[in-house]
C-alpha cells in the first residue's frame, strides 16, 4: 500500500513536472509556426513563451513572447535583427496586448523602389498601433532625398538638411530652401519655392510597415515619429 501511494506521488510530481515546464517549450514552438505561416522567415529565430502560471498556457495565454532573429523579413519589415517581446498574448484569438523591443538596419523602400535604411527603430505600445521611433543618419536622409529628386524630376543636385527641419537643395549652381514634413503618414520634402514640387521620401504603405506622424532633424540623426501594427504582420 505504502509502495503504491510512493509511486503515485512520483507519478503526480512527473506529470506537474510536465505540464509546469514543458507547455511553454509547446507554446514556443506553436508561436514559432504560426509566425512561420505568417511569412516570417529569420536567421536564428527564438521564440520564448512564458506565463506566470504556465498551466494557463492551455487556455491560449501567455503573458511574454520574447522574439529575436537576424536577417528578419515578414511582409515589408526587413531588418539586419530583431529582438521584441509581446506582452498579454493569446494564441487563440492572436492578440496582443503590448510590445516593446529594438529592430536594427530596418529597410524599406523609396517610391522609385531604392532601399532606405533606418539605423534603428524602437517600439513601445499596444500591438496593434506601437509606437515606433525610427533613427537614420543626416547623410542617409540626404541621400534619400538627392536620389527622389532625381527619380520624380530627372534633376541631379545636392541636398543638405538641419534642424529642426529643414532642407536646403543646390541645382545647377542654385540654392533652393525646403522643410522635411509628415503628411497622411508619409515622409516628404517641401521647398519653399513653387519651382519645384513636393517630393515623397517614405511614402506610407508600399514596402513601408510604418505610418510615420512627425520628423525632427538634429545634429547628425534624423528622427522619425510614428506607429507600426505588428499583431498584423507577425499573424499572431
Amino acid at each position: 500500500m505504502r509502495s503504491c501511494l510512493v509511486q503515485l506521488l512520483l507519478m503526480a510530481v512527473v506529470v506537474f513536472a510536465l505540464v509546469w515546464f514543458g507547455l511553454p517549450f509547446g507554446a514556443s514552438w506553436l508561436a514559432t509556426n504560426a509566425i512561420g505561416a505568417a511569412g516570417f522567415s529569420g536567421t536564428d529565430t527564438k521564440v520564448e513563451v512564458s506565463a506566470n502560471v504556465p498551466p494557463r498556457i492551455l487556455l491560449g495565454h501567455a503573458d511574454t513572447i520574447r522574439l529575436t532573429a537576424s536577417q528578419v523579413s515578414v511582409g515589408d519589415l526587413h531588418a539586419a535583427t530583431i529582438d521584441v517581446s509581446l506582452h498579454d498574448v493569446d494564441l487563440i484569438d492572436r492578440t496582443i496586448g503590448s510590445v516593446a523591443g529594438t529592430l536594427t538596419s530596418v529597410r524599406v523602400q523609396a517610391p522609385n523602389g531604392d532601399p532606405v535604411t533606418i539605423d534603428t527603430v524602437t517600439i513601445d505600445g499596444v500591438g496593434t498601433s506601437a509606437n515606433a521611433t525610427l533613427t537614420l543618419s543626416n547623410a542617409a536622409a540626404e541621400s534619400l532625398a538627392e536620389s527622389q529628386l532625381k527619380a520624380q524630376t530627372g534633376l541631379a543636385g545636392k541636398v543638405k538638411v538641419a534642424a529642426p527641419n529643414k532642407a536646403t537643395l543646390t541645382i545647377n549652381g542654385k540654392t533652393q530652401t525646403g522643410r522635411l514634413v509628415v503628411a497622411a503618414g508619409a515622409l516628404q520634402m517641401v521647398p519653399d519655392s513653387s519651382a519645384l514640387p513636393t517630393l515623397i521620401l517614405i511614402d506610407a504603405g508600399h514596402g513601408n510597415p510604418f505610418q510615420l506622424s512627425s520628423v525632427a532633424v538634429g545634429a547628425s540623426s534624423v528622427t522619425l515619429a510614428g506607429t507600426i501594427d505588428l499583431q498584423v504582420l507577425l499573424g499572431l
